[in-house]
């Protein structure tokens, strides 16, 4: 079974409809939604850790650390939360760009002096 399956069939043992976003990352099952879910779960024999945020949870850790979103492969997820999580993704990557020149032009200045 291909992990887009195994992610998929992992939602029928919990509340889909609730579910904001859905990754696998080795054994891990990440699942972002406001409703409890189990710590594991099982699908045709293969046991999976659930690794569970709260929506907002969620984006304020990715906002520390990019990796916890990066690190998963993504195979479901609600449109408008993804947008949500793309644009600051996209933002974080805007400010680091930004602190990035501000440094080139910093040493640039200094050179010149």
């Amino acid at each position: 079974m291909d992990e887009k399956e195994l992610v998929l069939k992992s939602l029928d043992k919990v509340d889909r409809w609730y579910i904001m976003l859905a990754g696998i990352k080795e054994n891990n099952l990440l699942l972002v939604t406001k409703r409890e879910v189990p710590s594991t779960v099982e699908v045709d024999g293969i046991f999976l850790n659930v690794i569970h945020y709260d929506p907002d949870q969620y984006l304020e850790e990715v906002s520390r650390n990019e990796e916890l979103f990066r690190s998963y492969k993504v195979y479901y997820f609600v449109k408008t939360y993804m947008r949500k999580l793309l644009d600051l993704l996209s933002s974080l990557e805007v400010q680091r760009m930004s602190l990035t020149l501000e440094d080139f032009e910093e040493k640039n200045r200094q050179n010149l002096h």
